[in-house]
């Protein structure tokens, strides 16, 4: 079994569920774009599993929003659980 990434985003101030933001994960120091990419659910939710064991880069994109940017580390059959705030 993989690694997985499970995640909530929220509006920093009123702590409501962002929907349809884009949330991009990439491998770190990959040279080529390989990329994967998903939309929040209606309660800010996203999940990503079966991932190799490594360090990642996640993007989020929601209009209304700074981009912002986090990196990650996953280990061996880990679920890492994170709360972004915009």
């Amino acid at each position: 079994m993989g690694a997985a990434i499970r995640g909530k985003i929220i509006e920093q101030k009123s702590k409501k569920p962002i929907e349809e933001a884009v949330i991009t994960l990439t491998i770190t120091g990959m040279t080529r774009l390989v990329d994967i990419a998903q939309v929040t659910n209606d309660v800010g939710a996203f999940f990503w599993n079966d991932l190799t064991p490594g360090k990642y880069d996640i993007l989020i994109i929601a209009e209304g929003y700074a981009n912002r940017k986090i990196s990650i580390l996953l280990n061996t059959n880990e679920e890492q659980k994170i709360l972004i705030e915009l």
